[in-house]
């Protein structure tokens, strides 16, 4: 029953959410039902791991090859998946030739099974995927079948690698986007990506070393079995209830980044739109406004978001969103060294400076001045009190 559990918890949790994912409506998310083509991928190889730790060695001659795929599939859907969170708006079929390596192998590794006899196919999983026969008499088809297996967990290393450095790129150039069209980054950041992108590469580096080592570890072992199982199993959980919960896309962004284009648009140059930019937030305190975006500045300035954007990276050194943090913060302080009696609760400064909540606020707030508002409230009671 224990050794089961072990076995069948990472197929049970991607199959659920292959299931919620792929029944979810998709309209103006394809990320979202994306990411349950991958958790389907990622279910066919670990109810292919099921038959393989089961030693169910007729089975197995079937599911090998559907394993070969489905595993080699894994990175490359989990890629395309981040290219549809990040910089493609519809599927585009070209990044089926990504899926190349998974359907070579696939292939031979399913036209060598054909080809061999049945005692071959059973030495083949028997002595060398099992590991059960010790020396085995190999065929040259049991050689070339060994080779390409050889070759595609080479190809599965590279694969983590290659799609790890694209795949941060991807994620980095995004949030680097958000940061400068959006005031407000709560439910739009997709950082936990990235995180979970270094914890698949982590646990996936883990299996190649224990599956260079040998499965018979694992075979002989329920309890070293565990580890990679609980940890495949949560990981994959979490990657799962984040990508659901995860509705702002680079979709969502284009549709707002191409709202609120204007004819009227003036081209200044950066020393006349900097005294007009401070006016804005100085004098008119703009940044109060929660859902401020940089095409809202734009507009009051009545020129190209383009050229508001440059003026902030290169005359402020920093994104839309840190510009416009500093000026809720800066008033932030106003708001709590008056606030001696702490009449204010914390969500109601939050709420009047523009932060979206008040765990933003608090973040922000302790990233620029190195302490909490709350702190920083206290230290201006004890001033008051010399």
């Amino acid at each position: 029953m224990g050794k089961d559990l072990i076995i069948y918890t990472p197929m049970y949790v991607t199959f659920f959410w292959a299931l919620v994912l792929l029944i979810t409506k998709r309209k103006n998310n394809p990320a979202k039902f994306f990411l349950g083509v991958f958790m389907s991928a990622a279910f066919l190889t670990y109810l292919s791991h099921a038959v393989f730790f089961q030693q169910n060695v007729f089975a197995y001659r079937i599911f090998d090859p559907l394993y070969v795929f489905a595993s080699l599939s894994v990175y490359p859907l989990y890629y395309w998946y981040i290219k549809l969170l990040t910089v493609e708006t519809k599927y585009h079929w070209i990044n089926l030739r990504m899926l190349l390596p998974a359907l070579i192998f696939s292939l031979a590794t399913f036209l060598l099974y054909q080809l061999m006899t049945k005692e071959e196919q059973l030495t083949y999983v028997q002595g060398f995927l099992l590991e059960r026969n010790g020396m085995i008499d190999e065929t040259t088809l049991i050689k070339i079948q060994e080779l390409f297996f050889y070759f595609g967990r080479l190809v599965f290393a590279i694969q983590v690698v290659f799609f790890l450095v694209l795949g941060r790129k991807l994620v980095l150039h995004y949030n680097k986007r958000i940061a400068n069209f959006y005031s407000n980054l709560e439910s739009k950041t997709i950082f936990w990506v990235n995180f979970l992108l270094y914890s698949f590469v982590a646990t996936s580096s883990m299996s190649i070393a224990f599956n260079l080592i040998g499965r018979e570890i694992f075979l002989d072992s329920p309890a070293l079995l565990a580890i990679p199982s609980s940890i495949f199993s949560i990981l994959l959980f979490f990657i799962g209830l984040l990508g659901y919960m995860q509705n702002h896309t680079v979709v969502d962004l284009e549709k707002d980044e191409n709202g609120h284009l204007s004819a009227d648009q003036t081209k200044y140059h950066a020393d006349q739109l900097k005294p007009k930019l401070t006016d804005l937030f100085e004098k008119k305190k703009v940044y109060n406004n929660s859902e401020l975006k940089i095409t809202d500045i734009s507009q009051l300035l009545g020129t190209n978001r383009s050229y508001v954007s440059a003026l902030i990276n290169n005359e402020f050194n920093c994104s839309f969103n840190e510009f416009v943090n500093k000026y809720r913060v800066e008033e932030a302080k106003k708001v709590l060294a008056k606030d001696i009696n702490k009449s204010f609760s914390l969500n109601h400064v939050a709420d009047t400076v523009g932060f979206g909540s008040v765990g933003t606020f608090i973040r922000v707030f302790k990233t620029m001045e190195g302490i909490t508002p709350g702190m920083y409230r206290e230290n201006g009671i004890k001033d008051s009190n010399l």
